[in-house]
């Protein structure tokens, strides 16, 4: 693999880098990308955006489908062997959005991380509430945060609140957010804010390693 499909920001001197995996749909510089990268990066986290191959070959006019979960998961874990190599001195987190959230989770298992960050997990297909997927959230590893809109329709508050997961890992919920923790004209709080909060939460588990005074 040849690092040339990579976004890295951040502050220099930074103790941890947070590798950020896009979803299914969108690349590593769509808006939401670019903007909870920007929070990290301002709250003195290395972000580094990458792409799936799948998601590059777009960049060159074709559209293939997403690859399947196992493939994906190898692409990562040797991005994840390549930045380690590169950094041995830094801490290292995954993360990623929606379907890149969900690798990173399974990744974790197998390597050594700081932990994980999701924002927004898929805990099943929109239009299909009966196909869950919790093995990976249930079985032990690094802790895993993960930060969900309230009404998101891949696991709304409602329904995720239902479910068994490890103790180690856990949900941050933004109140009237979606997949992409966009609110509602009539919320409480902006769609702006509502994702400065979802950047700074990370960025305080990513530093102190810790739920303590985050989840409530």
């Amino acid at each position: 693999m040849i690092l040339d499909n990579i976004l890295l920001k951040g502050p220099k001197e930074g103790k941890n880098i947070l590798l950020l995996a896009h979803g299914a749909g969108a690349p590593m510089d769509s808006i939401f990308m670019r903007t909870i990268s920007k929070g990290l990066n301002e709250n003195g986290i290395i972000t580094i955006r990458f792409e799936f191959p799948y998601m590059a070959k777009r960049r060159l006019g074709k559209k293939p489908f997403p690859d399947k979960i196992p493939v994906l998961c190898e692409f990562y874990t040797s991005l994840y062997y390549q930045i380690k190599k590169l950094y041995p001195n830094k801490k290292i987190w995954l993360s990623g959005k929606s379907m890149g959230g969900r690798v990173s989770t399974i990744v974790s298992k197998s390597i050594e991380v700081e932990g994980v960050v999701v924002f927004g997990y898929p805990f099943h297909p929109i239009n299909n509430i009966d196909n869950i997927r919790l093995d990976n959230l249930q079985l032990d590893g690094p802790p895993i945060l993960i930060i969900q809109g309230t009404r998101d329709k891949f696991g709304n508050i409602e329904e995720v609140k239902k479910y068994n997961i490890n103790k180690k890992n856990f949900i941050y919920w933004l109140n009237e957010g979606d997949h992409s923790f966009n609110t509602l004209k009539k919320s409480s709080i902006s769609t702006q804010k509502s994702i400065q909060k979802a950047c700074d939460i990370a960025s305080l588990f990513i530093k102190s390693k810790s739920i303590n005074g985050i989840i409530d």
